[in-house]
């Protein structure tokens, strides 16, 4: 599937004045199963789940439970055994190309300074890097990679890397954004910066975001809700509405309620880590 165009500058420009940037996406059934040769191991188990425009969902389970296979098939990177993906009404069957993904590797070209790495986005989808250097920067601005645009990636430290991956994945102004574990690699400190960088530019641009983490406290911090998957075959165990106000500043993390969600009930309403422990040959 051909890449889509990228909205031009002004077209850009006008979206982050509005949060209604997001699409809709409805996984409808979805169960994935990989074969090979006399083995199958089922992946996914009929997983539903309706997601706003604009809403932030982060998804939680043990190991091999099926949560970055689940955000592949959304983006059409793999297909469902059964079921469907519906992204703005329409039925995926192929490779989504109108969406940006951040992996836990930024995966930056050596070759290429922080800059022209943002910028080989708009170069494969036939747009004209140069009339997107400003946005770039300004987006580099804010995740603090101000000054470093000229830098090449072996200049920089994982959090920046990182950092240039995540506006490189922004920059086209997708409507849906895909994350999977993108804070993994760093230490602590980054990670807090990282995800109160990514929460103010999730408020500015309104893209319908998928983020996958094994981090509790990092998924009530980041979303709108929080799905809970179970071990393997990974299913919809359930779904935690987090009723928080924004931004979450450090006020926000640390208040009673925070705690009440998050970090001291998560024995309460994710039970999959004694039965992943169980379940282990």
């Amino acid at each position: 599937m051909k890449p889509q165009n990228p909205p031009s500058p002004s077209e850009a420009g006008q979206a982050l004045q509005s949060r209604a940037a997001g699409v809709p996406v409805e996984i409808a059934g979805v169960s994935k199963v990989f074969r090979r040769e006399q083995m199958q191991t089922q992946a996914l188990e009929r997983v539903d789940l309706s997601v706003r425009p604009g809403e932030f969902i982060a998804v939680v389970g043990p190991s091999g439970c099926g949560k970055s296979t689940l955000l592949k098939i959304i983006a059409g990177l793999l297909p469902p055994s059964e079921g469907r993906i519906d992204i703005a009404g329409k039925t995926i069957s192929g490779p989504h190309t109108d969406l940006g993904i951040v992996f836990q590797s930024p995966v930056l070209l050596d070759w290429r300074n922080v800059l022209d790495n943002v910028l080989v986005q708009i170069d494969l989808r036939g747009g004209d890097p140069a009339a997107y250097r400003d946005q770039a920067r300004a987006l580099l601005a804010k995740v603090g990679l101000a000054g470093f645009e000229n830098r090449m990636p072996r200049e920089l430290s994982g959090g920046m890397r990182q950092r240039a991956a995540i506006v490189r994945a922004m920059i086209h102004q997708p409507p849906l954004l895909m994350m999977d574990e993108p804070f993994g690699a760093l230490d602590a400190l980054t990670r807090e910066q990282m995800r109160i960088d990514l929460e103010k530019l999730w408020l500015e641009r309104g893209q319908t975001t998928f983020f996958i983490t094994h981090g509790i406290s990092e998924a009530v911090a980041l979303a709108d809700r929080v799905i809970v998957m179970t071990p393997r075959p990974g299913r919809i165990e359930r779904i935690i509405e987090i009723d928080l106000p924004r931004p979450r500043h450090k006020a926000v993390i640390t208040s009673r309620r925070f705690r009440s969600i998050g970090p001291a009930s998560s024995a309460t309403w994710m039970g999959w880590p004694r039965r992943a422990q169980r379940a282990l040959p």
